[in-house]
């Protein structure tokens, strides 16, 4: 995973920061805004 590829929402640095004790907040709260931000351009790319 060291490369971000389509359908992919982190990179593999960002991935490994969810190992870490301090990360884990950090790393979900990017996956959750990289989601939203998924499902709009989706979104709007339909209308």
């Amino acid at each position: 995973m060291s490369n971000k590829r389509k359908g992919q929402l982190t990179t593999d640095s960002e991935w490994r920061k969810h190992l870490r004790k301090i990360g884990k907040r950090f790393f979900w709260k990017g996956e959750r805004l990289a989601e939203k931000k998924m499902i709009d351009k989706e979104l709007r790319r339909k209308e």
